[in-house]
């Protein structure tokens, strides 16, 4: 018996207060799943948080997430994409738990990182990331060029949140050409048995051209560096491990996932 093929299904975290149609995440996301053929469930959620956050009354909101909804089913359905909406939680689970219910059942997760209101979305990309177990492109609010990844950079220091990121980015990124592999010299020691040719030769036999681009960090902050390389090599994405210590230890000193979530320059995938 033949296996019938599945299609790749994406998570779009898009709530009132942030929502857009042309450009950020739900734009990225649009584009992305009818260049690629993914099938979209977007949570279109309106929180009691939403009036307090906003300055608008509740009601006024409500109809502004139904019209977003109506916005988002006629693009799908002009472009020919499966969509399924979400616009309620279920409080019996909590608010972050019931999001990654939904969130384990996809392939991937589409967020921004709003971080203006006590809901956000820089709450739910970590919540995702610490328990969701998928993977999550965050995409900054100002970004209009549509989705585009025939170049990738990874942030690389050959560790297992890094081979993660670079798996997901290769499982869920079909047009990949280009890997530009970042390292970031005066951050930490890269310890491994291979060197950079056969890096590049293994790229090579998945028919991918890939380079290793080191840089200093400087005084600049890891997650600028980071996005800051990748955007002057010319990737449009950066593929990353998220949170590679403890979760209190990330509270205490920062980090790069931190760093990157709270100030985002061009979409990064992140994996933990």
């Amino acid at each position: 018996m033949s296996r019938v093929q599945t299609k790749t299904t994406a998570l779009l975290y898009a709530p009132v207060e942030t929502f857009s149609l042309a450009a950020g995440p739900v734009g990225f996301a649009l584009d992305l799943c009818r260049q690629h053929g993914l099938a979209l469930t977007a949570m279109l959620l309106h929180t009691d948080m939403a009036p307090r956050a906003s300055g608008q009354d509740s009601a006024e909101l409500a109809c502004r997430n139904s019209d977003n909804m109506a916005m988002l089913h006629a693009q799908c359905s002009k472009a020919g994409t499966a969509l399924r909406t979400i616009n309620t939680i279920d409080h019996s689970r909590g608010f972050f738990p019931y999001i990654n219910d939904h969130a384990r059942l996809h392939d991937l997760v589409i967020c921004g990182t709003d971080n203006s209101y006590l809901l956000s979305e820089r709450l739910v990309c970590e919540a995702v990331l610490f328990d969701g177990g998928r993977p999550i492109l965050t995409v900054p609010h100002g970004h209009v060029a549509g989705f585009a990844a025939t170049h990738l950079a990874v942030a690389w220091d050959n560790s297992r949140n890094a081979a993660r990121a670079l798996g997901d980015a290769l499982a869920l990124l079909p047009a990949v050409e280009v890997i530009t592999f970042l390292v970031i010299g005066d951050e930490k020691t890269i310890a491994t048995s291979i060197g950079p040719d056969v890096l590049v030769a293994t790229m090579a036999s998945r028919g991918i051209k890939a380079s290793l681009r080191h840089a200093q960090k400087g005084s600049r902050g890891i997650g600028a560096a980071l996005q800051e390389e990748a955007r002057s090599a010319g990737a449009d994405v950066l593929a990353m491990g998220a949170y590679g210590h403890s979760r209190l230890r990330q509270f205490m000193l920062g980090g790069a996932t931190q760093e990157v979530l709270g100030s985002l320059q061009m979409p990064v995938l992140m994996s933990h």
